[in-house]
């Protein structure tokens, strides 16, 4: 959302703002050109965005597969490699390998669960960013990129769906 027009109106209700992002994908606005603000968490379908699919599991699943195998390289290679044969035991032993392999597989798993989450989030994010501070007290903002040509028709829609506080936003300091 940077050099193009841009838009934002607050909604009172989630059912207001799906049918305005509804009318405006129907007017021809792409769906990354829409963004929602809202104070609570809200699904993609509640709202009338489309469903966004994360790359958490995989990214998880990678995790857990980097730690098994640097789990089994600690507990079954290493034994190896620094042979100590001691009254005819085996060099590795079932039970220490398998809690070695469990222990970097979790941890792996969780390392790259709380990283995973951070990248989806985008986070950090520093700057000035477009906000209303009515947000806060849980209306919905809509912010808009649109066609210079459209204007009349977005604001149109913002006041048919019962949107208010219709404005050109600013960058303001979270």
């Amino acid at each position: 959302m940077a050099d193009a027009p841009l838009l934002m109106s607050l909604f009172h209700k989630s059912t207001d703002t799906a049918e305005a992002i509804d009318a405006l994908h129907e007017l021809g606005v792409l769906d990354h050109k829409i963004k929602v603000i809202t104070g609570v968490p809200y699904p993609e379908r509640a709202i009338g965005r489309h469903v966004e699919w994360l790359r958490l599991p995989h990214i998880v699943l990678a995790g857990a597969l980097a730690g098994f195998i640097f789990g089994l390289f600690l507990s079954v290679i290493t034994p190896h490699l620094y042979r100590l044969d001691v009254g005819g035991h085996p060099a590795v032993g079932f039970p220490p390998a398998a809690v070695i392999t469990f222990v970097f597989t979790m941890m792996a798993t969780i390392v790259s669960t709380f990283l995973g989450v951070l990248w989806e989030m985008d986070f950090p994010e520093f700057g000035h960013k477009y906000y209303h501070k009515l947000v806060t007290d849980g209306h919905l903002a809509v912010l808009v990129e649109y066609p210079p040509s459209l204007e009349e028709k977005v604001r149109q829609i913002f006041e048919q769906h019962g949107g208010h506080h219709i404005q050109r936003p600013e960058r303001q300091p979270l």
